[in-house]
């Protein structure tokens, strides 16, 4: 009889240790991110030759990009990156300047890192 008991224990210890094997795979990464935007603004220093940023190409590694035609209006862009722990974007952009009033030209090639924790940050490069 006593090693009917230890056989039953050894069982259960044994089925225990499989359950919790496999509620450990199904877990969850703890570097979980999701979609969001944040808004990133573009100053005039990215213009070498004086003047100020109206248009701007962009893309988010190979998560979103812009406008193939650029997004223009202003210097400011709403880019859909990942957020949340383990989010890890980076940003690629050339501005386009106008000086005179009519002069436009293509300004600064950049690249930025962001790591944004919530949706809706603010940036400015």
């Amino acid at each position: 009889m006593g090693r009917s008991i230890m056989r039953r224990a050894r069982l259960w210890a044994t089925g225990t240790m499989m359950a919790a094997g496999v509620v450990g795979l199904a877990a969850a990464p703890a570097s979980a991110w999701t979609g969001g935007n944040v808004w990133v603004n573009l100053g005039s220093w990215n213009c070498p030759a004086g003047g100020s940023v109206v248009g701007v190409y962009w893309a988010v590694d190979a998560y979103s990009s812009g406008p193939a035609g650029g997004d223009w209006g202003d210097n400011v862009i709403y880019p859909r990156v990942r957020v949340g722990a383990g989010a890890h974007n980076t940003l690629s952009y050339q501005t386009i300047c106008k000086k005179w009033g009519w002069y436009t030209y293509r300004g600064v090639v950049g690249q930025q890192s962001l790591t944004p924790y919530k949706s809706g940050l603010s940036y400015t490069y």
